[in-house]
């Protein structure tokens, strides 16, 4: 068979219909009558859609064998075009349900509902003739004409998709695939609709992104933002360019039993193009092998070279439990709502998932990390690092590629242990290992703001800020930043960018009155400051602190007197950075020492770095502290 192009051709007329409806005529509207989309027809601007109609049009030839639209004049065919729709009672009775579907689709009249991508067809065409118990029976009930004919449309059809595919992706990738180095995956739909298992749909969305973050030479966008438009609808070029992705991924998940059906596709977003499609139908215990070959694929069809490592993590996984990787799919699940109880919530399915299955490093690696994550928060456990260090070693004992395990052990070497060769080379692991963890990079910056490295620190930040565009805590972290570095406008411009994202979270106004504060505009600032304390206890020790600066010092010591009168280890430092401000060191260094614990505020090491506590440099009990922190100037 041969499957010919001739364009906008002038051809001789078949017998018995005229040039006029065969061909494009001189002077007309350009295309082939017969073959013309709606909007073609119309004159009006044209994409791959119209191409979609035609090849309905070509399909429903091949099965009935006549055009969709008749008559006897271009004028006919296109008023036919316009105003009615196929016999659709003309297909044989025996073509499959989805392949009428499909028909229907490529043949919408309004683009915007028409088939998205010829992708698809191939998907619909090769599930029609897949073997199974049911298709034999029935196509032994097919008569032999009509079966003869299914097998030549259908094999005829197949040879179009492959020739157009061969065509159009050479072109795609030759004119795009360069700038194709970023990637988003959509929350996967849960097909169950099961609202229970909404947990499941998130975690396998979860780590399928953890494979993909593996690739060093893909930016993969944050599970935290991509989880805004669930269930979100709006094109996906809009989403993309939301997110500053070249590529998306989406798809859907069922679970049945302890099989698992993944459906994923690859959508080059500028064009809404579909690139790649395949449904995959695993057990459970090999979802994680699955999900390394989808992250590969992916590579491979985006022409994303993968180093030999990165090549050995994606396809070498182990068996999982499945009880036990529910269990860390709910854990992750809950760690990810970033409450406290959200925390304590999935550290606990993450214990009962070690508990079913001792020897997961997955669920080692997440309860470290999350142990160290509730350290930054009222409430944590006295021994949270101490935990944190132990879950980390038992993870890479197991596995030792786990990157959230050598995250976890940089952040407890940083904020417990003070080993800061440890913690630089754990950084360096975790992230040579993912390249796209969030958090564990955003706390590399402010490591590396401890060593006075601000232009580093300020880069790390935003590679996070680019990863993750749609979570406000990053712009807050990075206006953070910008605030210790003295830096007070440039705090300002981000942290007012968090604050568009999400109006009420406090640590932006905390930053953002505290930059006020740092400028000398004291009222703005004591506004803000209020605002914070409001919406957060935890930030109400920056109130003192603007009082102390603006020299209203009756205000601030009654402020300081609340935060005082029921401390937590958590309000230590705090209070010790309101009393050197106001010149009392004694106090300050009492309270620095209540934050050097046991347990010890995360931030102690920072009082080295921090221009608060500049008064208290010259003393031999700040440096004390400082050595025994291994910090010793």
């Amino acid at each position: 068979m041969k499957v010919l192009d001739f364009g906008l051709a002038k051809a001789s007329a078949p017998k018995g219909q005229s040039v006029e409806t065969a061909v494009t005529q001189p002077g007309r509207i350009m295309g082939t009558p017969a073959y013309m989309s709606p909007e073609q027809a119309c004159g009006k601007d044209t994409d791959y859609r119209t191409d979609i109609w035609s090849f309905g049009c070509i399909i429903y030839e091949m099965l009935t064998g006549k055009v969709p639209f008749e008559g006897e004049t271009a004028t006919n065919i296109i008023a036919h075009i316009l105003e009615h729709e196929p016999d659709w009672q003309a297909l044989p009775k025996e073509i499959p349900p989805n392949i009428r579907t499909l028909l229907r689709r490529c043949l919408e009249k309004d683009p915007r509902r028409r088939l998205r991508d010829i992708g698809d067809a191939a998907i619909e065409i090769r599930e029609s003739l897949a073997p199974s118990a049911t298709a034999t029976t029935a196509v032994q009930l097919i008569p032999s004409r009509t079966l003869k004919r299914w097998a030549f449309v259908t094999g005829a059809v197949v040879v179009v998709l492959v020739a157009l595919f061969a065509v159009i992706r050479p072109r795609l990738l030759t004119s795009r695939h360069d700038r194709i180095r970023s990637i988003a995956v959509l929350p996967l739909q849960n097909l169950t609709g099961d609202p229970n298992q909404e947990y499941f749909a998130a975690g396998v969305t979860d780590s399928l992104i953890a494979e993909l973050g593996q690739i060093g030479a893909l930016q993969v966008r944050s599970r935290t933002s991509i989880m805004q438009y669930k269930d979100v609808k709006k094109p996906i070029s809009e989403i993309a360019r939301a997110l500053n992705a070249d590529v998306v991924v989406e798809g859907s998940v069922l679970l049945l039993g302890e099989k698992v059906r993944i459906t994923a596709k690859l959508i080059h977003a500028p064009t809404d193009t579909q690139l790649w499609a395949r449904t995959y139908e695993p057990d459970e215990r090999d979802i994680l092998n699955v999900l390394g070959e989808v992250a590969q694929t992916i590579a491979d069809e985006i022409e994303v070279t993968l180093t030999p490592d990165q090549k050995e993590r994606l396809t070498a996984k182990r068996p999982i439990d499945p009880k036990a990787y529910n269990l860390y799919l709910m854990g992750m699940f809950h760690l990810y709502k970033e409450t406290p109880e959200g925390t304590k919530m999935g550290l606990n399915y993450l214990h009962q998932a070690i508990e079913c299955d001792p020897n997961h490093p997955l669920a080692y690696g997440a309860l470290a990390l999350g142990y160290v994550i509730s350290t930054h928060a009222p409430g944590a456990p006295p021994d949270a690092f101490e935990r944190a260090k132990a879950a980390a070693y038992k993870a890479l004992a197991l596995d030792d590629t786990v990157p959230e395990a050598h995250a976890a052990l940089a952040m407890t070497k940083a904020y417990r242990d003070w080993d800061w060769d440890g913690a630089t080379k754990a950084y360096q692991r975790a992230l040579q290992l993912n390249p796209n963890l969030i958090l564990p990079r955003a706390h590399y910056a402010w490591y590396l703001l401890l060593f006075d490295r601000v232009d580093d620190a300020l880069v790390e930040m935003r590679k996070v800020l680019e990863a993750d565009p749609l979570t406000p805590l990053w712009s807050a972290y990075l206006g953070w930043l910008h605030l210790w570095a003295q830096q007070y406008d440039e705090a300002i411009e981000e942290t007012e960018k968090s604050l568009e994202l999400d109006p009420g979270l406090p640590l932006a106004y905390h930053v953002l009155a505290s930059a006020y504060a740092g400028k000398g505009m004291y009222e703005k600032a004591i506004e803000l400051h209020k605002k914070a304390g409001q919406l957060s206890p935890q930030w109400k020790c920056g109130l003192a602190r603007t009082y102390a600066m603006a020299g209203r010092l009756d205000e601030a010591r009654q402020a300081l007197a609340e935060l005082e009168a029921n401390p937590s280890p958590w309000d230590a430092w705090f209070i010790a950075q309101i009393y050197a401000i106001l010149g009392e060191k004694d106090q300050a260094l009492r309270w620095l020492e209540t934050a050097y614990g046991p347990p010890n505020h995360p931030y102690l090491p920072w009082m080295k770095y921090l221009p608060d506590f500049k008064p208290l440099r010259d003393d031999s009990r700040f440096q004390d502290l400082l050595t025994r922190m291994n910090l010793s100037q």
